[in-house]
């Protein structure tokens, strides 16, 4: 019966649960991208020095970045100086777009529609895998119950048959 039931919590439960996921790790990206959005800004950072060619930051990109100083304008108008991802080879002068906080602190870029359907696959998926995982494993430390259970009704049971089969009396 256990494993009936487990059977039938993995047919209509693992389906459910996944889409579940995926709506609530949907709505919280968007939500999430939404206020960094609002509470971010975009802004461009004028290079000091030439992004020289070397090791990448991003070795996945197409374009080969690195970390070169830079300067640009907090929201509230103060000079703010650091470094920023930019193409190598960029000149001295030329600009790069960047994210910075309300204080002038560069930030992450909010999520991209692409970015949050990644992670709504991710959780979709980490659901549908995991979910029969735990379930099965359950049914399995519930069948082990079960049957140390009617082990030990079983030799509670012998203990008084069995001495009356066995001419063995205690």
């Amino acid at each position: 019966m256990l494993r009936l039931v487990v059977l039938m919590l993995v047919i209509a439960g693992v389906p459910a649960a996944a889409v579940a996921t995926g709506r609530t790790v949907d709505h919280l990206a968007l939500r999430q991208a939404q206020a960094q959005r609002s509470e971010d800004h975009l802004v461009r950072a004028v290079l000091t020095e030439k992004a020289v060619t070397g090791t990448s930051a991003h070795p996945y990109s197409d374009v080969p970045m690195v970390w070169v100083r830079a300067y640009w304008k907090a929201p509230g108008g103060s000079v703010r100086r650091g470094q920023v991802l930019a193409a190598a080879g960029s000149r001295p002068g030329s600009t790069v777009a960047v994210w910075t906080d309300r204080s002038g602190t560069i930030t992450d870029p909010p999520k991209s529609h692409a970015e949050i359907c990644i992670d709504v696959f991710i959780a979709v998926m980490s659901a549908a895998e995991l979910l029969p995982i735990a379930l099965i494993g359950l049914q399995f430390l519930g069948c082990h119950l079960l049957n140390a259970h009617r082990m030990r009704t079983w030799d509670r049971e012998w203990d008084v048959i069995g001495p009356q089969w066995s001419g063995h009396r205690t």
